[in-house]
């Protein structure tokens, strides 16, 4: 005798926040929560992330290329099916500023939002060159093994910069930059000055990204705290 069927077919919408293109999706079932679970056991970041990417793949019910979103994307999007998926609120551990006591807070994860800068997607390096720019896809940050949360290092900004760099304009042509070999490319990188660098700099540290602001009285000292979360493993609970 087959078994029944389990009647699960509940879908929601959500708004891509760089697209504003408005999808269906429904909550991960109990094969994807294990797939996620060993993803988080092995506190490898980029079988954490793939694992993320595939669960928004298996869930997202409209046809769109998931692996050309944006990091801020795909981490907007996972904490939706999360929140329809688990529960709307997860509880998280953040140490105490002043004695480092890890306190459990409860967060609603609707409250949870990105902002989009109003941001110029092109540089201009000097008289005659302006490099056309835009925020990289999650799938080419995972691929460079620099998905990493955290402080923007230079290193960090180096890794992304031939994934944001679209094309070069010059008085007299463009130039797409998918038909440029990688040393080519590198070799321009290599060229620029600290002005030009700085530039760069502050575009991608404009990349949108998870935040919160929580405040909470610390249950070991009592200090009150005002802390900023970033990024979505701090909202997993």
């Amino acid at each position: 005798m087959a078994l029944p069927r389990l009647n699960n077919d509940v879908n929601y919408n959500l708004v891509i926040p760089s697209t504003n293109k408005e999808i269906q999706y429904r909550p991960f079932l109990m094969k994807e929560e294990k797939t996620l679970l060993t993803a988080m056991e092995s506190k490898d970041n980029k079988v954490i992330f793939n694992s993320l990417l595939d669960t928004i793949k298996s869930c997202i019910k409209d046809d769109i290329k998931v692996n050309a979103l944006t990091s801020f994307d795909i981490e907007y999007m996972f904490l939706q099916i999360r929140s329809k998926s688990v529960g709307e609120t997860a509880k998280v551990g953040v140490n105490c500023n002043k004695c480092q006591h890890l306190n459990e807070i409860e967060i609603k994860l609707d409250d949870i939002k990105i902002d989009i800068p109003d941001i110029n997607k092109t540089i201009q390096l000097d008289d005659k060159i302006t490099l056309e720019v835009d925020w990289p896809s999650f799938n080419d940050l995972i691929k460079s093994d620099i998905i990493e949360e955290g402080e923007i290092t230079t290193d960090k900004i180096f890794g992304m910069m031939q994934h944001c760099f679209k094309a070069i304009v010059t008085d007299d042509e463009r130039i797409n930059l998918k038909d440029v070999s990688k040393q080519e490319l590198q070799d321009f990188i290599d060229s620029m000055n600290a002005g030009q660098f700085s530039k760069i700099r502050d575009f991608i540290e404009s990349i949108p990204k998870l935040q919160h602001m929580i405040e909470f009285n610390c249950t070991g000292c009592g200090e009150h705290n005002k802390q900023m979360l970033e990024g979505v493993s701090n909202f997993l609970g």
